[in-house]
């Protein structure tokens, strides 16, 4: 039997219905190349292969190193890296076109993502917290919406396709997990639109007036700029405005500077 190590964040899946659903989830087909962040006993791994063209699965813990080996040898389109995906040079696998599928671990989701839309897969089909997925997914006006929910929503069209209860997992998180389908649109990441949007929601329960103030230190009169030009309500909170909203007015602030 495994031993769990909390440090990796390890929560197994074994049921069949939910890793086909994953997979389902994820449109895997002949033609398409997986990057799997963290294999774990292999079971959604074991799928993946059956379905894709290729499939890279990234494992940190070496202790399933003999265990996942096994696996490898019934499959010759599976190849698993017993690295850091955080450290790893990605670039090395000379990947043009490849969709991300994994369980990942909580510690790391929004590192793990953040590294992705930098490297814009055709899609990241991922389990996560289930409070993570709903913010990831919501809508503006809605108390979830946030600096990530902007961000990954420039890039990608986020859907929530299922939820998961905690109960599925070995060993059992204290949390419900949910799976979610992020669709790439193509749109590169902008570390400083990153930047400048974690800004506008520095003090949430702040207006975004104020935010643009003391975080974002915009001068006022280019402030004013903003909200006239964008018809903005001097009581709007950041969590008003769309993802485009946003980028809108980053670019607005570009050509003002």
């Amino acid at each position: 039997m495994h031993n769990f190590k909390k440090q990796f964040g390890q929560n197994f899946i074994s049921d069949k219905d939910l890793i086909d659903g994953i997979a389902n989830d994820a449109n895997v087909g002949c033609d398409d190349i997986i990057v799997e962040i963290g294999a774990g006993l292999g079971s959604l791994t074991s799928e993946l292969a059956k379905r894709a063209k290729f499939v890279y699965s990234f494992e940190i813990d070496k202790d399933l190193i003999g265990e996942l080996s096994k696996l490898e040898k019934q499959y010759d389109n599976l190849k698993f890296i017993f690295e850091d995906f955080m450290t790893f040079d990605f670039n090395s696998l000379k990947l043009n076109k490849f969709k991300v599928v994994a369980n990942l671990p909580y510690y790391l989701t929004s590192p793990i993502i953040e590294r992705f839309l930098v490297l814009k897969p055709e899609s990241m089909t991922i389990m996560v917290q289930k409070e993570v997925a709903e913010r990831l997914a919501s809508k503006p006006s809605n108390s979830e919406f946030g600096a990530m929910s902007v961000i990954i929503q420039h890039q990608a069209s986020v859907k929530l396709t299922r939820i998961v209860d905690r109960s599925m997992f070995t060993p059992v998180p204290k949390v419900d997990s949910a799976v979610i389908n992020i669709e790439f649109n193509g749109k590169n990441y902008d570390k400083k639109f990153a930047k400048f949007v974690y800004s506008c929601f520095t003090f949430k329960r702040k207006t975004l007036y104020n935010n643009l103030v003391k975080s974002a230190k915009l001068d006022l009169g280019l402030i004013e700029k903003i909200y006239d030009k964008f018809n903005i309500d001097k009581n709007a909170r950041a969590e008003n405005l769309s993802a485009e909203d946003f980028y809108n007015i980053y670019n607005f602030i570009l050509k003002q500077n």
